[in-house]
């Protein structure tokens, strides 16, 4: 009961006060200088994406890797791909369990995910070190 008096103490304070404050009128072109305000301040913020690697890029790299694969070496009329050899019997000498002793992995497909898993950490590792320094 004691409660319900003070809040109504409350209410009545409240009441009394509010009725004694002004109401502020908004002048005519408020809407309009308000939208103004918004559209300036939206145009000022406008975050515009750009590729992270530009198309003048992008062809210095598709003509390097053109040139790697396609010119062949001074000692040998053998293209890159042909003389490049990769040497992963360390491989051998790490012990991994047998899990699925069915399935079969041709090296071509182990060096595949091997390289894809290194390229994805790559561009994470990229796009975080980007990313970190455009927002900070």
């Amino acid at each position: 009961m004691g409660e319900n008096k003070h809040i109504n103490e409350l209410d009545a304070f409240a009441k009394k006060y509010v009725k004694e404050i002004e109401q502020e009128k908004p002048s005519a072109d408020f809407t309009a200088s308000l939208m103004k305000n918004i559209l300036e301040e939206s145009k000022s913020k406008v975050f515009k994406t750009k590729a992270l690697i530009s198309k003048k890029g992008w062809a210095i790299i598709s003509i390097f890797v053109l040139a790697v694969i396609l010119i062949p070496f001074k000692t040998s009329e053998k293209s890159l791909i042909n003389s490049l050899e990769f040497n992963f019997s360390f491989l051998d000498k790490i012990q991994i369990p047998n899990f699925l002793p069915a399935i079969n992995l041709s090296n071509t497909v182990f060096y595949a995910i091997f390289f894809f898993g290194l390229m994805i950490v790559a561009q994470v590792v990229f796009l975080k070190n980007h990313f970190n320094k455009k927002f900070h």
